[in-house]
C-alpha cells in the first residue's frame, strides 16, 4: 500500500488557510480484500462492551474554549482543507439528497461549500455550542443547527439521506455505536461519507514526547491520542451493515517553525489530548526537552519540523435491492488458469 504524502510549508497559521491552492490530491482506494481481512480484528471483543477511552466533557470543553477564540479561524487551514475535498466528494454523487447531516461541524467545514443542487436541507450537529454558534450554513440551502452527542444520535430510522462527517469521530469511544446507529438511520441507498485522522498522525511529536520521557522519568505518558488504522476502520463500517465500501489513505504533511507552533495550533484546533490517561500537567522543562528530541530526528535543513496528519477517507452505503452485488460463487465460466491462453490470440494480432 501506498498513501500520498504532500508537504505544506507552515509560514503562519493564516497564511495555511489558503494550503487547498498549494495541496495535491493523490489517493489509494481500498476495498473488498481490506475490508473481509479486518473483520477478524474484532471478532473478539465481547458482545456489549464499550471502548472508553476519551474524556468526552473535557472535549467538548476544548472545543468552546477554541471557538471562543475570535482568531480562532487561523487554525482551521487543516479542517477546512478536509472539508473542502469532503464536499467535492459529495458532487461525485449524482444525486441531490433531501436530508444531509453534517456531524461535528465545527465551524461548518462540510456544510459551508454545499449548495441546493447537491442537498435540499442541512442538519448540523456538534456537541459544542460555541462551535455552532459560528457554524457556517451553505447558502440557499435550509440550515438547522443541533446540538448532538455521536455516540447517541436522535435521528429517526430511515430518515436521513446522507451523513457527513470530517475529521471528528477519531474522540468517539463507542465508534461501533456510532457507525451502526448512523447505518439505521439512514434511508436505504443512503451514504455514509466522512474522514477520520489514522494511525501515523503525529507520529513524530509522539515519538519526541515518549523518548524524552522514557530518558528523563523512566516511563511515559498518554499525549497524543490514539487514531484508528485502516484495516479497523474498513472493519467497523462492514459490521455496522455497510456495503460498497471504498477507504482512501492520504498523508498531510505540514512543516513548523518549532514543536511548540505545532502544540499550540493543536490547541486552537480543539485537537489537543482528551484520552482518560492524559497527563493533566507537561512541565515546561519537558516541553522544551521534547521539542529537542523532535528537532534532532525530524527536523529539516531550514530549521522547521514537520508534522503528519494522516487522513482516511470513506465511503459506505445502506444495503438497497437496486445496488449492485457480487455474482454467486462458482457462477463464473472461465478459470484463472485460462487466461493466459485467452490472451494469446490478441497478442499474435
Amino acid at each position: 500500500m501506498h498513501a500520498s504524502r504532500v508537504s505544506v510549508r507552515w509560514f503562519s497559521a493564516r497564511q495555511a488557510l489558503n494550503c487547498k491552492t498549494v495541496i495535491s490530491r493523490k489517493t489509494e482506494r481500498m476495498c473488498g480484500p481490506l475490508r473481509q481481512r479486518s473483520v477478524s480484528k474484532f471478532v473478539t471483543v465481547p458482545p456489549g462492551h464499550q471502548m472508553n477511552v476519551f474524556d468526552r466533557k473535557a472535549k467538548t470543553r476544548h472545543k468552546n474554549l477554541a471557538a471562543s477564540d475570535p482568531n480562532g479561524e487561523i487554525y482551521d487551514y487543516l479542517k477546512s482543507e478536509a472539508g473542502y475535498r469532503l464536499a467535492d466528494r459529495v458532487f461525485d454523487i449524482k444525486r441531490k439528497f433531501s436530508v444531509a447531516v453534517e456531524l461535528g461541524c465545527g465551524r461548518g467545514y462540510v456544510g459551508q461549500h454545499l449548495d441546493n443542487e447537491a442537498v435540499e436541507s442541512l442538519i448540523q450537529c456538534d456537541t459544542s455550542e460555541g462551535y455552532l454558534a459560528h457554524c457556517k450554513p451553505p447558502q440557499d440551502v435550509p440550515t438547522t443547527r443541533m446540538v448532538v452527542d455521536e455516540e447517541f444520535l436522535p435521528f429517526a430510522d430511515n430518515s436521513v439521506d446522507i451523513f457527513l462527517s470530517s475529521l471528528s469521530l477519531h474522540w468517539v469511544n463507542n465508534l461501533p455505536g456510532t457507525f451502526k446507529q448512523i447505518q439505521t438511520a439512514l434511508k436505504p441507498d443512503g451514504v455514509f461519507l466522512g474522514c477520520v485522522f489514522g494511525g501515523e498522525t503525529l507520529y513524530q511529536l509522539r515519538g519526541a514526547l515518549q523518548l524524552d520521557e522514557t530518558e528523563r522519568e523512566g516511563g511515559f505518558g498518554a499525549h497524543v491520542s490514539p487514531f484508528v488504522q485502516p484495516q479497523d476502520l474498513g472493519g467497523l463500517l462492514h459490521q455496522a451493515g455497510f456495503t460498497m465500501l471504498t477507504l482512501d489513505s492520504d498523508e498531510l504533511v505540514v512543516n513548523y517553525p518549532t514543536a511548540f507552533h505545532l502544540m499550540a495550533d493543536l490547541k486552537g484546533m480543539a485537537e489537543n489530548n482528551a484520552s482518560w490517561k492524559r497527563k493533566s500537567h507537561l512541565h515546561r522543562d519537558s516541553m522544551v526537552a521534547a521539542a529537542s528530541v523532535y528537532q534532532q530526528l525530524y527536523g529539516k535543513d531550514d530549521g522547521t519540523v514537520p508534522a503528519t496528519f494522516h487522513i482516511l477517507s470513506f465511503i459506505g452505503w445502506k444495503p438497497h435491492p437496486s445496488q449492485a452485488k457480487p455474482a454467486p460463487r462458482g457462477s463464473q465460466n472461465v478459470s484463472f488458469k485460462d487466461l493466459a491462453s485467452l490472451t494469446e490470440p490478441a497478442k499474435k494480432t
